[in-house]
């Protein structure tokens, strides 16, 4: 370097100006690097709050469950907790009704499932019942009401009313009118009121939108099937921890056929409880406890067979089978004549089935539901008549709120990295404009020294 070069570098050193390094500087330096590592913690602590709110993006919809002795021919998996209500996208005619606990409304929840697989929740209050659907799964009858699964519309049928069940049409909801007090009335003289009264059992048609009644009587624990001609039907009467009565009654004339007290052991079969041929109504009949202790675990369930009732008669016979294994939720349907139930399974964790109870007493597995699920419940018709198909929930069919945490969460990680970037362009850009990197050869000559090439 020449004495020229070292002099003109020395003044243009002296003549720039010095750097403002002042305070204010270092305090903009430390309050972004804070920015920075509030905006990454916030970021973290949404990503955390999403994936705790959303656990079912690991555990829901759970997969298929094979059955006794192979693969299930088809199966029904959990629904997403964030899964669209029926309300906001119905989609009826369904195909299954269950109940799930797995979701957002920490409740057990209904679950549908439509023709097109798709799944929808179907909220209800703590310990109301789910309701069951029509033969044809457009219709799902509950508590005083029957829900149209296909636009949404509520018929009102008569204020406390329990449905027992659906007529083989679809077009009937046999029920029972709940007429008791609910209270107790304590008198001066210190007597107590008696809150029992006795309940009203008709029919709602669907068409007229009116109820028949046919019998005024106790029936604390009542179940009901229609004939599968649709002109008689038969109902257990009773008041509650007391023998039952099997009453028979023609809806053409009103006339009950009172039949024998049924024993601790038996109970009508379910809301398929008649023969195709409609010479006999069902009973299920337990062994090694009596069914009311078998249903709560009190009593050891050694077994159960099915017995027929004449309708006129009340002649009861055995059916082959006997000893069969699990825990029978109800006859829902007949299959190539065959009686179909929905099974518990002999442990309580076992998923349900839907089976087909062969005459050698072994069971034929149509339709397992995913374990934590329950309450299974399929329309008559794809009962006696369907093709079943395997179904899973999609998770995207999710509620407008799921969105929005997702947005939440994904938005302060998106904006960190983009505000990153942002800086690193601005770094490189001041890097490469020549900015503090000394002097020029204009400036050199303008000094008098030499041009440096």
């Amino acid at each position: 370097m020449s004495e020229t070069l070292r002099e003109a570098l020395r003044r243009a050193a002296e003549s720039a100006p010095a750097p403002r390094l002042g305070e204010q500087l270092w305090r903009r330096g430390r309050r972004r690097r804070q920015v920075r590592r509030a905006v990454t913690a916030l970021a973290g602590v949404l990503l955390a709050a999403g994936l705790a709110t959303l656990p079912g993006l690991v555990a829901g919809s759970v997969g298929l469950q094979p059955a006794d002795g192979g693969p299930a021919p088809a199966a029904l998996g959990r629904p997403y907790p964030w899964q669209l209500s029926y309300e906001q996208d119905l989609n009826g005619p369904v195909v299954a009704a269950f109940i799930d606990p797995g979701t957002i409304y920490l409740e057990a929840t209904g679950v549908l499932v439509g023709r097109d697989g798709s799944y929808r929740l179907f909220p209800k209050n703590p310990g109301e019942e789910f309701g069951f659907v029509s033969p044809d799964g457009r219709h799902l009858a509950r508590w005083s009401e029957i829900v149209d699964l296909t636009t949404g519309r509520s018929i009102p049928t008569v204020d406390r009313a329990l449905p027992l069940a659906w007529s083989p049409d679809g077009r009937r909801l046999l029920l029972v009118v709940d007429r008791d007090d609910g209270y107790i009335e304590y008198r001066a003289d210190g007597s107590e009121s008696d809150p029992s009264h006795p309940d009203d059992i008709g029919y709602f048609d669907l068409d007229t939108g009116k109820t028949t009644f046919l019998l005024t009587t106790d029936a604390d624990t009542p179940k009901g099937v229609f004939s599968p001609d649709g002109q008689r039907v038969a109902v257990t009467t009773g008041k509650h921890s007391q023998p039952q009565r099997l009453v028979v009654v023609d809806l053409a004339t009103g006339t009950p056929n009172l039949l024998d007290e049924l024993t601790d052991r038996q109970r009508l079969a379910g809301e398929a409880a008649w023969t195709p041929d409609g010479r006999s109504v069902v009973l299920l009949a337990s062994e090694g406890c009596a069914w009311a202790d078998c249903d709560t675990g009190m009593g050891s369930l050694q077994g159960w067979r099915m017995q027929y009732v004449d309708p006129v008669t009340g002649k009861v016979t055995d059916g082959a089978g006997t000893a069969r294994q699990g825990r029978p939720a109800g006859l829902v349907g007949w299959r190539n004549g065959a009686p179909v139930f929905v099974h518990w399974g002999a442990d309580t964790d076992e998923p349900e089935k839907l089976v087909v109870a062969e005459a050698d007493g072994s069971a034929r597995v149509l339709l397992t539901l995913a374990g934590g699920s329950g309450a299974l419940n399929v329309p008559r018709d794809l009962v006696e008549r369907g093709t079943f198909t395997s179904h899973s929930a999609n998770p995207l069919a999710a509620q407008p709120w799921v969105f929005g945490c997702l947005l939440a969460c994904l938005t302060p990680p998106v904006l960190l990295v983009l505000l990153l970037r942002r800086r690193r362009r601005a770094v490189r850009a001041a890097a490469g404009s020549g900015v503090g990197q000394g002097a020029g050869p204009d400036d050199l000559r303008a000094e008098g020294g030499d041009t440096v090439a």
